[in-house]
């Protein structure tokens, strides 16, 4: 299997991931299959997954480890010359998903020592899921692990830099180590954990959720950490239509000029009619950028 880095799009993920200025990585986070059918319109012989990448032409594309098909899926996302990056659940998603978030959130006050050891368990699990990425052919390994909101961090910021973060710098070292791109993502305004997520070994950061303004002082100190950020098309500005998508996507594309930006939505797209927005933005930041470029 060729290796999906040394793709045309592979090699814009590697250069804005190293945080090279004059390029532009532009792509997509999660697809959502319901909305897909009203979004292709037309596949012909193809998939509607393959219609999609035709209509976004996204460097990269979020394929869930959990998913039945995701192998299949991460070979398909490869065909259409996209860079698939692998999610798995970080341990205290992974217990939030069986327990619920309350009780996840609790333990960490209540029962610090009970949920430290499942924590480790899942991380056990994502670092067996990372060497099923690789050979799936996937490009990056993003770890989704929510731990805040557009205010701040959910978490006592000592308890995730103490209990959590290594643990998420352990499956960053995993994903290191069989060579692909490694992401985490988290819905909220993370700045305090930044310089954390660098000193463990991540190479970027997806933050979700995020007005433009909060997003840019994410950005910021992303780039103080020498950490690459992925975004900077807001929900927000999907939801508002075709107009407000087009000055996202022009807006983003600026950004994406100084290094360290790989222009991406904020992981929240649901329906077909931001699905055209989104596609609509993408195209907006390409465009920008080839006439503008380093000319700023």
């Amino acid at each position: 299997m060729r290796d999906i880095l040394d793709s045309e799009a592979g090699i814009r993920v590697r250069l804005a991931i190293a945080r090279d200025s004059g390029v532009l990585c532009a792509g997509v986070t999660f697809l959502p299959a319901d909305a897909m059918a009203s979004f292709v319109r037309d596949v012909g012989e193809g998939s509607l997954l393959s219609g999609a990448c035709d209509r976004l032409r996204p460097d990269f594309l979020f394929v869930c480890s959990w998913d039945a098909d995701a192998e299949s899926v991460c070979a398909e996302v490869a065909a259409c010359g996209t860079v698939p990056f692998w999610v798995v659940r970080g341990p205290l998603d992974a217990i939030a998903a069986s327990r619920g978030w309350s009780e996840a959130l609790a333990g960490t006050v209540e029962d610090s020592g009970g949920i430290a050891e499942q924590m480790d368990r899942f991380v056990d699990e994502a670092c067996s899921s990372v060497a099923q990425a690789a050979a799936s052919g996937a490009g990056g390994v993003v770890v989704a692990e929510d731990i805040a909101t557009p205010t701040g961090p959910l978490l006592d910021p000592e308890y995730a830099a103490r209990e959590l973060m290594p643990r998420l710098g352990s499956i960053a070292q995993a994903v290191a180590r069989v060579g692909l791109v490694s992401v985490w993502h988290s819905d909220g305004d993370v700045r305090p954990l930044v310089p954390y997520a660098a000193a463990e070994g991540f190479d970027g950061l997806h933050p979700g959720g995020l007005d433009e303004q909060t997003f840019e002082r994410v950005l910021f100190e992303a780039r103080r950490a020498r950490l690459a950020v992925l975004g900077g098309i807001s929900g927000h500005s999907l939801r508002g239509g075709g107009h407000t998508a087009v000055n996202a996507g022009v807006a983003a594309s600026r950004l994406a000029d100084a290094g360290g930006l790989l222009v991406s939505d904020d992981g929240g797209v649901t329906t077909a009619e931001e699905l055209e927005s989104l596609a609509c933005a993408l195209e907006a930041a390409r465009k920008t950028f080839h006439e503008h470029g380093e000319s700023w």
